[in-house]
């Protein structure tokens, strides 16, 4: 109890700070959004960094770098080498320090070492969730109709090209909020991307796909907060 008492003690302290700091001129161009995801990050940092959660701490540090390299006029970084490389430095601390997943709340790991999977589903309707992780899906559906894949704090790497298609297409709904999702996609298919990014963004390049005539189409639909989701055609 006093722990938590001691974090929303911290995070009210911090939102007070920030909206008189909100009023001088090197505020006005971060806006209201990002002030209030600062306070959340920073909150967040220091909760986790009691509880020596490592991805609770570097992926603030990421976000919270996105939001302020313009403002402040830092060095551009791409989003994707900031996420990537604070998930590298919290699978690191994680093992140089061998954190006990009792340390962790939300914890989905079956051992007592970093949640790092390698996974073949055969299914076609997966579902599958990642926290404060990272994992690889790797997809053997011989008609896939749905899906869905949810990411907090960690990172998912989901494989299309060994799965088939339901003739009738496909719907997969992604939720990402701090993290990333990949998806690996063969480049024949027809995709369809409908996601809503809110201080997150989605990637799709689609130079490198060549989806055939005919080919039934690969719908994804959901929302990225404070992440990213990467489309990439194999």
């Amino acid at each position: 109890m006093k722990n938590k008492n001691w974090f929303w003690g911290f995070f009210f302290l911090l939102a007070a700070v920030f909206v008189v700091a909100s009023q001088t001129d090197s505020f006005g161009e971060i806006g209201f959004l990002s002030i209030i995801a600062t306070i959340l990050l920073v909150s967040l940092f220091i909760h986790s960094l009691i509880k020596l959660n490592f991805f609770g701490v570097f992926l603030p540090l990421a976000f919270l770098y996105m939001i302020y390299w313009q403002p402040l006029d830092l060095i551009e970084i791409s989003n994707w080498v900031l996420i990537l490389t604070s998930i590298l430095i919290s699978i690191s601390f994680s093992i140089l320090f061998n954190v006990h997943p009792k340390k962790v709340e939300h914890w989905h790991c079956g051992n007592k070492n970093f949640n790092q999977t390698t996974e073949n589903i055969d299914d076609n309707n997966p579902q599958t969730k990642v926290s404060f992780g990272a994992s690889s899906k790797y997809l053997h559906a011989d008609c896939l109709k749905s899906g869905q894949f949810t990411v907090s704090f960690g990172a998912l790497e989901v494989f299309f090209d060994q799965a088939q298609l339901s003739p009738d297409g496909a719907e997969i709904f992604l939720d990402c909020s701090f993290g990333s999702i990949t998806l690996y996609v063969p480049k024949h298919w027809k995709v369809k991307e409908s996601i809503n990014a809110s201080l997150g963004g989605v990637e799709n390049n689609m130079r490198h796909s060549q989806p055939t005539e005919n080919a039934p189409v690969l719908t994804l639909k959901g929302n990225v907060r404070l992440g990213g989701i990467e489309i990439k055609y194999i």
